[in-house]
């Protein structure tokens, strides 16, 4: 990973990523829903989706319990197995409340079909975000190796350290 930052500014939201990205946005979005995906070398993928917020707000009471709801249809996947999860953080995030959650699991994924699913141990982070101001909902998250846990805490971190919203 490049220590080396570009800026992605859209819609009054702009965030730092790595320079040696790719950036993919897709071209049905609008300001009030949209995502972007920030194409790394690794082969790992990062990705930004927002939408408005008064639809999750009908569904979800905080931003806690947006994050909850993620994780916990992350858990139902029908290729995860022995998923753990190993955080659940408040932080504030452009002045705003969020949650930054970490989970651990085994991607059952099969080398050649009809063959015997092989696990591949996976860490994903999301970071949940709602704006008031801009009534949209924020989400970032990536899916990486296991073995490469660090790296990518510290390329969340600065992600969303950087994150503007309006």
């Amino acid at each position: 990973m490049s220590d080396h930052l570009e800026r992605f500014s859209l819609y009054a939201i702009s965030i730092d990523y790595p320079d040696t990205s790719r950036v993919e946005f897709n071209s049905k979005g609008r300001r009030e829903m949209g995502d972007v995906a920030f194409h790394l070398p690794e082969n790992i993928r990062v990705f930004l989706s927002w939408g408005e917020l008064e639809k999750v707000s009908k569904r979800f009471n905080s931003v806690e319990e947006h994050a909850k709801y993620s994780v916990d249809m992350m858990k139902k996947g029908k290729n995860v197995a022995n998923f753990e999860q190993v955080s659940s953080d408040s932080l504030t995030v452009n002045t705003h409340k969020a949650t930054l959650t970490r989970v651990k699991f085994d991607e059952m994924v099969s080398p050649i079909p009809f063959a015997a699913k092989k696990p591949i141990s996976r860490t994903t982070y999301s970071l949940h975000v709602h704006c008031d101001t801009s009534n949209r909902y924020f989400v970032l998250y990536t899916m990486s190796p296991t073995d490469t846990r660090t790296k990518y805490d510290e390329l969340l971190k600065t992600m969303s350290d950087s994150f503007r919203c309006h």
